[in-house]
C-alpha cells in the first residue's frame, strides 16, 4: 500500500510545503469579464489581482478544477504506483470542487480514490493535508486517516469579517444575509462558517478594531479546554493589519501555536478587499 495526499489550490499551502512532501495540487481560477483568467498556482501576483479586482465593474467568477484535472492527477499518481489518494477539498458549501474530485475518482480505475469534504478553507483546509501527510508517515491506513480527519472536522472552526457583503451575497457565497443587505451602512459584517460547510452572518460591528476583537472572543473562547490547538491569522490584502494582529495574539496567548497565513485569488473574490479570517485545527501545525 502506497498513499498519496493532494487537494485543492484553496488550501493555499506555502510553496516550501508543496515541494518537501510533493503534493499535487487541483489549481482553482477565477476570470473576469474582460476575459482575464487568474490561476491559483505560485506565480500568481495578489497585488495585481486586487488591483484587478478594484477596477472591474464586476464581481469575478471562480472555476472549480476540471474533472479532467482530477483524473490526469489521479492517473499519475497511479502510474507512479500509489495505490490510494487522500484527497483533501474546499468546503462544498461553496464550491463544486469536492464533487468533482469525487466524481473524478470513480471514473479512475486501478487506484482508490478517498476525497474528503473540510467545510471550510484557506489555511484551515490546509491544515488537514499536512495532517494526513503526518498519518501517511505514521503508518495509518486510508481508512483510519479518513476517520481522523472527520474526528478533527468536530473541532475546527473560522470566524470572518470582510469590509462589506456585496463580494459574497453576489457570489451567493453567503446564507441568511437578506435580512443584512440594506441596514449595514458603517457596519462590518462579521461571519461564520457553520457545520454545513456555508458561510453564514454572526453579528455586526461598527469598527474593524470591534470586527477583529469579535474573531478573537468567540476563536479562544472556543479552544480554551483544548490541549492541542493551532490558531491561524488568515489575511487578505490588509498586510500590516494582519502582521500587527498577528504580534497581538501571540502576546496575548503565549501558550497557543498561532500561525499566519494568506488566501489567494478565488477566496478574496468572495471577501473582496480588506477581508480576514481567524481559524483553528485541533492539531499542532506549523507552517512559519
Amino acid at each position: 500500500m502506497k498513499i498519496a495526499v493532494m487537494a485543492d489550490s484553496t488550501a493555499y499551502l506555502p510553496q516550501d510545503v508543496i515541494n518537501q512532501y510533493q503534493i499535487p495540487i487541483a489549481p482553482l481560477s477565477v476570470a473576469f469579464d474582460d476575459g482575464e483568467t487568474f490561476t491559483e498556482n505560485e506565480h500568481v501576483s495578489m497585488p495585481r489581482f486586487y488591483e484587478k479586482m478594484a477596477s472591474s465593474k464586476t464581481i469575478p467568477t471562480t472555476s472549480q478544477p476540471a474533472i479532467g484535472e482530477w483524473i490526469q492527477n489521479y492517473e499519475q499518481l497511479r502510474d507512479k504506483g500509489y495505490t490510494d489518494i487522500i484527497v483533501i477539498n474546499l468546503s462544498s458549501g461553496i464550491s463544486g470542487s469536492y464533487q468533482s474530485a469525487t466524481q473524478a475518482g470513480e471514473m479512475v480505475e486501478g487506484v482508490n480514490v478517498h476525497t474528503f469534504d473540510t467545510r471550510l478553507a484557506a489555511m484551515i483546509e490546509g491544515s488537514y493535508v499536512i495532517y494526513a501527510l503526518q498519518l501517511v508517515e505514521q503508518g495509518h491506513t486510508p481508512e483510519e486517516i479518513i476517520e481522523a480527519l472527520t474526528e478533527a472536522r468536530e473541532q475546527t472552526g473560522a470566524f470572518l469579517f470582510v469590509d462589506d457583503l456585496k463580494n459574497l451575497q453576489k457570489s451567493g457565497r453567503i446564507t441568511g444575509a437578506q435580512a443584512w443587505v440594506g441596514t449595514l451602512l458603517k457596519m462590518k459584517p462579521v461571519l461564520y462558517f457553520k457545520e454545513d460547510g456555508k458561510i453564514h452572518p454572526y453579528e455586526k460591528v461598527r469598527t474593524r478594531k470591534r470586527a477583529l476583537n469579535a474573531l478573537e472572543e468567540n476563536i479562544f473562547k472556543r479552544i480554551e479546554n483544548m490541549e492541542e490547538v493551532t490558531v491561524f491569522v488568515i489575511n487578505g490584502d490588509k498586510t500590516d493589519e494582519g502582521h500587527n494582529y498577528l504580534k497581538h495574539l501571540k502576546e496575548t496567548y503565549p501558550n497557543v501555536n498561532i500561525q499566519y497565513s494568506e488566501f489567494g485569488p478565488v477566496i478574496a473574490s468572495h471577501l473582496g478587499s480588506g477581508g480576514l479570517g481567524l481559524g483553528y485545527f485541533p492539531k499542532k501545525i506549523e507552517i512559519n
